[in-house]
């Protein structure tokens, strides 16, 4: 995904299954002087906003109307997701110094500015479709996606700025907003909080205890002011729903992938456990009313015992995820 929401930028080129941008060619530093002069003037309003992604890159746009087009799905809104600035830059390295983008001020500036200019497009983008499959009244959200944040973080040498830079990309984005976290969130969830932000995405599967670790006023603040959360309780790999030790069993046949699938009142029970120890101290209907179920991260690799059975089974994973929602919603009244 680094190389797929960041192609825009002169030079970077992915190969090796790395991404580089070689200042050692001429013809790359000359592009990209030419970039960041046109990153200034889309900033001074002299230029249309907004970075359009070539079609090849961004497929599953085009799947998820031609989707809608043919099954004409009820749905309440649209979710979609980028790369975020520092995951991208810490992703990059800059040759022929072979140093981490992250690292240098100048290449970062062009990175979070360009991040800014694509996901101001990419939400336009998610916003038509939502306004033509659901109407004025759907909701569209655009998430940045930074599982590399700790580690920026930990070679960052002032983390609250480093958190910050994210500020610029957020306030180009004209529809509700999150961020996406892979590791424990503890560490950064209380900072994250402080950004604006309509939604904070986390492995809520793996990582059940973060807001109880959390400092209870930056919940009571930050639900104050209209965040939310996007709970990852539903099983998103293999590893996940089977378990690595049955992996084997199942794919020579010997067990039922399909017995694996939870119970929707499993995700809804692991839900209320998380919420319980805050009961006391946080408006949980707001808590819940201003938040999501969703998978613990995307859907990747789903393809044991086979891909058209992954396929099956990531369906019934999204049906009992919805079902989990709407067991919350009757219990609490949130309407």
């Amino acid at each position: 995904m680094t190389f797929q929401f960041h192609n825009v930028i002169p030079g970077l080129v992915y190969e090796s299954s790395s991404v580089k941008i070689d200042f050692s060619n001429p013809k790359v530093v000359e592009g990209l002087d030419k970039f960041r002069g046109r990153l200034a003037l889309k900033k001074a309003s002299l230029e249309p906003p907004g970075l359009p992604l070539e079609e090849r890159y961004i497929k599953g746009l085009y799947a998820l109307e031609e989707a809608l087009d043919e099954t004409g799905a009820e749905i309440w809104g649209i979710k979609g997701e980028i790369t975020g600035p520092l995951t991208e830059a810490y992703s990059v390295e800059i040759l022929p110094w072979r140093k981490k983008a992250f690292l240098d001020e100048e290449i970062f500036k062009i990175i979070v500015d360009a991040t800014s200019e694509v996901a101001y497009w990419l939400a336009n983008q998610l916003q038509k479709l939502t306004k033509r499959y659901v109407g004025k009244s759907g909701e569209t959200i655009l998430f940045l996606d930074e599982p590399l944040l700790p580690l920026c973080l930990k070679d960052s040498t002032d983390p609250k700025e480093t958190i910050k830079s994210i500020t610029p990309v957020l306030s180009r984005i004209r529809c509700k907003k999150g961020i996406h976290i892979c590791d424990n969130p503890v560490t950064v969830i209380d900072d994250l909080l402080e950004l604006d932000i309509d939604y904070l995405s986390f492995d809520a599967r793996r990582y059940p205890a973060t807001l109880e670790k959390t400092k209870i006023e930056k919940i009571q603040r930050y639900l104050e002011g209209g965040g939310g959360f996007a709970f990852g309780l539903t099983p998103n790999t293999p590893e996940e729903l089977f378990g690595e030790e049955n992996i084997y069993e199942i794919q020579r046949g010997r067990k039922n992938p399909a017995s694996f699938i939870p119970e929707y009142r499993e995700l809804a029970d692991r839900l209320e456990r998380m919420f319980s120890p805050l009961e006391s101290k946080v408006d949980v209907v707001s808590l819940l009313g201003q938040s999501l179920i969703t998978p613990q991260c995307g859907f990747r690799n789903f393809s044991i015992p086979n891909p058209e059975t992954g396929e099956q089974l990531v369906k019934r994973l999204l049906i009992i995820q919805e079902r989990a929602a709407g067991e919350i919603r009757e219990k609490y009244k949130i309407h």
